[in-house]
């Protein structure tokens, strides 16, 4: 289970719109619920907040973190050599 923290952790990052790329993760991995149809928008809210527990979504909301985090560094990374090399050309 997502704990308070974590929670808080996550959604710096994440945001909103989070539970459709959640869903895409999952559908790529094809992890289906019980019933065999993909989990919802809402179960995975309800995941992240803490409300129901299920592993295969928190490992998804985890990995999407990541990838953000990695996603956003290597922008800063490209920003900061792109302004490097127009600094030296002056």
């Amino acid at each position: 289970m997502i704990t308070i923290a974590q929670k808080k952790k996550l959604k710096k990052v994440l945001k909103s719109g989070y539970s459709k790329a959640v869903q895409g993760i999952l559908a790529e991995k094809n992890i289906l619920n019980k019933k065999g149809v993909p989990y919802g928008e809402s179960f995975i809210r309800h995941v992240f907040n803490g409300i129901n527990s299920n592993q295969d979504i928190e490992d998804a909301l985890f990995f999407l973190y990541q990838k953000r985090v990695s996603d956003t560094s290597k922008k800063l990374i490209e920003r900061k050599e792109i302004l490097e090399k127009s600094g030296s050309n002056k």
